[in-house]
C-alpha cells in the first residue's frame, strides 16, 4: 500500500477519493516556465511535481482505468502531496504541443486548468538554441546556420547524433505562440487557460504570481521574491553532458520503474553532476540581417497571439530604432 509523503502524510488511496484538483504549466520553452514552476512549487498550499517535467500525459494510457493512472501519477510525481494541498501542479512545456495530451490531462482531471508562458520569440530562439546546444539536440552552434537547415532536417538529414526529437530542432514552428496558444485554447476551452506573458513577470513578478494563484484557486503565501532569469549555461565534458543530458537505454527503464523516493535520488545524482560539469557560456548574438527574418517570419503569428490575448504585442516585431534591443519597446 503506497504512501505519499507530505506535511501530513497520507496514502494514496485516500487521495484518489479526493484529489485536489491540477494545474499544468505548458510551455512554451524559454519563455520563464522555470521561474513560474518555481514560484508556485514553492507555495506550501501547492504539491507540485518532482521533476518539474514529468511528461506523463505524453504517453497514452487509456487502456488503464482511470483511478489506476492516477494512483501511478501521484505516487511517482506527488512525494510531498498533503492532506491540505489545494492544488497538485505539473511543469511539462511539452504540453503546449501535442494537443492529445491537454487530452489526457483533462480525462484525467476535468477540472484541470493550463498555464502558459509567452515571449519575443526573437529573444526566445535565441535562448532556445542555446538550450539545445547545452542538451546535445543541436551541433549547429551558429543560429543563423541552424535556421537554414530547417528544411534539410524536416528531411530527416543532417539531424545531431544525439538529438531526442528532430522535431525540436524545427525553430520556425517551435517559436510560433500565437498558433500554439490558439490551439491550446481550442483543446481546452479559453476558461481554463491563462496565459502570462514574459516581459509581465520580469517587470512585476509579484503580480503575475498573485494572478496565478487566483486563476488556480490557491491561497496566498505572500512571497514577494522570486527567481526570473537563469544565465546561459555550458558544459566541461561532452562524455558526463552525454549522460546527463541523453542517458543510455538502460538509465531511461530505471527511471521508468522507479518510485518517487527513487526518482528524487536519481535526480539528485544527476543534479550534482550537472553542477560539477556546468560552464559558463557566452550568449550568442544574432545579426541583424537574422533579426530582420525573424521579425518577418513571425509578424502574423506575434499578431495572431495579440488578437488571442487581446493586447498589442506588435512591438515584438517592429523595426527597432536600436538593433540591440532585440525590437522591445
Amino acid at each position: 500500500m503506497a504512501f505519499v509523503q507530505g506535511a501530513d502524510p497520507v496514502l494514496v488511496t485516500d487521495v484518489l477519493a479526493d484529489m485536489p484538483p491540477s494545474f499544468y504549466v505548458v510551455g512554451a520553452p524559454r519563455c520563464g516556465t522555470t521561474a513560474l514552476s518555481k514560484a508556485l512549487a514553492g507555495n506550501p498550499h501547492i504539491s507540485f511535481s518532482k521533476p518539474k517535467e514529468t511528461h506523463f500525459f505524453m504517453e497514452d494510457r487509456s487502456a488503464l482505468a482511470i483511478e489506476d493512472v492516477r494512483r501511478l501519477y501521484l505516487e511517482r510525481f506527488h512525494p510531498n502531496l498533503a492532506r491540505d494541498s489545494q492544488a497538485i501542479g505539473d511543469g511539462s512545456v511539452s504540453y503546449l504541443y501535442e494537443p492529445d495530451a491537454i487530452r489526457r490531462a483533462l480525462a484525467f482531471d476535468s477540472r484541470a486548468k493550463f498555464i502558459a508562458s509567452v515571449r519575443n520569440p526573437v529573444d526566445m530562439l535565441r535562448s532556445y538554441h542555446a538550450r539545445l546546444l547545452f542538451s546535445l539536440d543541436e551541433d549547429v552552434k551558429d543560429f543563423s546556420q541552424a535556421w537554414a537547415l530547417q528544411g534539410e532536417r524536416r528531411a530527416g538529414r543532417s539531424i545531431p547524433k544525439r538529438c531526442r526529437l528532430p522535431e525540436l530542432l524545427q525553430y520556425g514552428e517551435v517559436a510560433s505562440l500565437g498558433s500554439h496558444v490558439e490551439r491550446l485554447f481550442e483543446t481546452a476551452g479559453r476558461e481554463r487557460c491563462h496565459v502570462v506573458v514574459f516581459d509581465d513577470f520580469i517587470k512585476d513578478s509579484r503580480r503575475v504570481y498573485e494572478q496565478l494563484l487566483e486563476f488556480i484557486g490557491v491561497d496566498d503565501d505572500g512571497r514577494r521574491e522570486f527567481k526570473s532569469k537563469r544565465g546561459n549555461a555550458g558544459y566541461k565534458s561532452h562524455m558526463l553532458q552525454q549522460f546527463v543530458m541523453n542517458p543510455p537505454s538502460w538509465a531511461y527503464r530505471l527511471i521508468q520503474l522507479s518510485n518517487a523516493k527513487t526518482l528524487s535520488q536519481l535526480k539528485g545524482l544527476r543534479k550534482r553532476i550537472k553542477k560539477f560539469n556546468k560552464a559558463t557560456e557566452k550568449e550568442q548574438e544574432l545579426s541583424d540581417s537574422m533579426r530582420a527574418t525573424l521579425r518577418g517570419y513571425y509578424r502574423a503569428d506575434v499578431e495572431k497571439l495579440s488578437q488571442l490575448l487581446g493586447r498589442d504585442l506588435m512591438y515584438w516585431v517592429a523595426e527597432p530604432k536600436n538593433e540591440e534591443n532585440g525590437g522591445g519597446p
